[in-house]
């Protein structure tokens, strides 16, 4: 699932849940919801946070590469 589309759903529950007409066993299952769709955005970040250090580590490979081709020169 998308982050965004969690993270808008994560901001509705939030507003259902301030909602004084919403009841305790309602606000209880929001929040039990919520802490899922959390959950699930943490989940993504981290994956999103181990692409970019791959990604970090393979341009620091580049950069290394293109600096001992430059000295050989």
């Amino acid at each position: 699932m998308e982050f965004e589309k969690v993270l808008q759903e994560l901001e509705e529950i939030a507003k259902k849940m301030e909602d004084k007409n919403t009841t305790l066993d309602e606000s209880l299952a929001l929040f039990d919801k919520g802490v899922k769709k959390s959950s699930e955005c943490i989940k993504v970040l981290n994956e999103t946070k181990g692409k970019a250090e791959l990604l970090i580590k393979e341009l620091d490979n580049i950069t290394k590469t293109e600096l001992i081709l430059n000295e050989d020169n």
